[in-house]
């Protein structure tokens, strides 16, 4: 009998959480797709410790390098007509827009194939670090399965499947340690790292598309060359300016790694990737998590009501509180805790952590927001931001070079890096208002 009262209990806290979460809701979808980002950062984060003592930091710097050039050429692939599947009314439109994506594509991993081919060992002393030139070989299918995978999120992101999409979060992140580890034990140095990354990728990518053939392989004849040129005309703002763009901030994310590779040696850029990886990366798919709902919820009401002021209001209060503990804890104690976890060769990356964690704080809240952007199609602004990033993280490495001190390029990184997403913070705001009426209140009154 004693068992009765608990399973009520469990009931009344089952049916208060389905009324305070109720399917379909903002705040339920962000726990779906939260769920999946803590389990998938819970993995790498638990095997970081056995791999920084199965990899070296110039192991680890030497993987940096190499998918800093996989990472710049994956934003390029696409043109970035994914980031514009969320906006057609009709899915029709949406799959040409999916269509044309993908042989965007596939034309960018071909060339891709001939540039290496041609043009291999100049590469990889242009990226700092010669020992990664065998390894280039494999950036075209690195590049495909990264960039179909991102065009595939899109559209499951559009039709809601957010529980898809968490699943294949953890995929990702599991079939990457298994591979990792099994390849460090045979002490196969970076190349265990740079595999494992693409065979978790990979089959990520194969589980989601098997889903999204299963059960809309019938959007495959609403597809047509005629379709697909009326939705690059009508979608052309975002090769033009969301392309550039994007690709300068990638390239602004990871000239890091070739700066500090080619000033300080692959040492100093394994310890700016580890930290990377214990805050950025949780920190960035926390935010994606945020930002995948936001960006369905904010499209419906900024097609609907002409702005997106009180979603945006809602979500970046729940940034904010969500970021200011963690980052705080790494402000105080990072290199303590860097040498306690990952032992005491990577004390230096802890003391990078330090120096970074209030950039990651304002990253955190900005990046999400930033599709406001998208949606009001002010990606000229955009464009300009990016610029702007991009001149002031290499200016600060510089200045560290020129010191000869990356502890100094990494702090000027960090705090100028801060200031403009401050900046960014302010733009997304004022387009999120609405583009009639100063209070955001533009088509129609707001949601009551």
């Amino acid at each position: 009998m004693p068992a009765k009262p608990s399973l009520n209990g469990f009931s009344r806290l089952r049916a208060r959480f389905q009324n305070r979460f109720p399917s379909g809701s903002f705040g339920r979808n962000v726990l779906t797709m939260m769920s999946g980002t803590f389990i998938a950062q819970a993995v790498p984060l638990a095997v970081s410790p056995i791999l920084t003592r199965l990899y070296t930091p110039d192991e680890f710097g030497l993987f940096f390098v190499y998918m800093s050039l996989a990472s710049i050429v994956t934003v390029l692939a696409t043109g970035r007509y994914e980031l514009a599947v969320m906006l057609p009314e009709k899915d029709d439109d949406a799959a040409n827009l999916v269509a044309l994506a993908l042989v965007s594509v596939s034309l960018t991993c071909v060339l891709l194939f001939l540039v290496n081919w041609l043009f291999n060992k100049p590469m990889a002393r242009l990226l700092g670090n010669p020992a990664v030139s065998p390894w280039l070989y494999l950036a075209p299918f690195t590049v495909f399965v990264a960039a179909v995978y991102e065009v595939l999120y899109y559209w499951a992101n559009r039709k809601k499947q957010f529980k898809r999409l968490a699943v294949t979060k953890v995929t990702v992140a599991s079939a990457t340690a298994g591979v990792n580890l099994a390849m460090g034990a045979a002490r196969l140095g970076a190349g265990g790292l740079i595999v494992g990354g693409v065979a978790g990728q990979g089959i990520a990518t194969g589980v989601l598309a098997g889903q999204i053939w299963t059960e809309d392989r019938r959007m495959l004849g609403k597809i047509s060359k005629s379709a697909i040129r009326n939705a690059a005309r009508r979608y052309k703002k975002f090769p033009q300016f969301s392309l550039p763009a994007d690709s300068i901030n990638v390239a602004s994310n990871m000239i890091p790694a070739v700066l500090l590779s080619h000033f300080f040696g692959g040492m100093t850029a394994g310890y700016f990737f580890l930290t990377q990886r214990v805050l950025g990366a949780p920190l960035s798919l926390v935010a994606r998590s945020f930002q995948d709902v936001f960006k369905q919820q904010a499209s419906h009401d900024y097609a609907q009501f002409g702005n997106c002021k009180r979603t945006y209001l809602k979500t970046f209060k729940s940034l904010c509180l969500l970021a200011g503990i963690p980052l705080a804890l790494f402000l105080l104690a990072a290199p303590w805790l860097f040498v306690f976890i990952f032992g005491t060769n990577w004390r230096e990356a802890g003391i990078y952590a330090q120096l970074l964690s209030v950039m990651f704080f304002f990253r955190f809240i900005a990046s999400p927001l930033s599709y406001v952007l998208y949606i009001a199609e002010k990606q000229n602004y955009d464009l300009v931001w990016q610029i702007g990033l991009f001149l002031a993280t290499a200016a600060s490495l510089l200045a560290g070079a020129y010191f000869d001190s990356a502890r100094i390029g990494i702090l000027c990184y960090s705090a100028s890096y801060s200031l403009m997403y401050i900046v960014y913070l302010f733009l997304s705001y004022r387009f999120a208002c609405g583009h009639n009426r100063p209070g955001g209140e533009s088509k129609t009154a707001e949601r009551s």
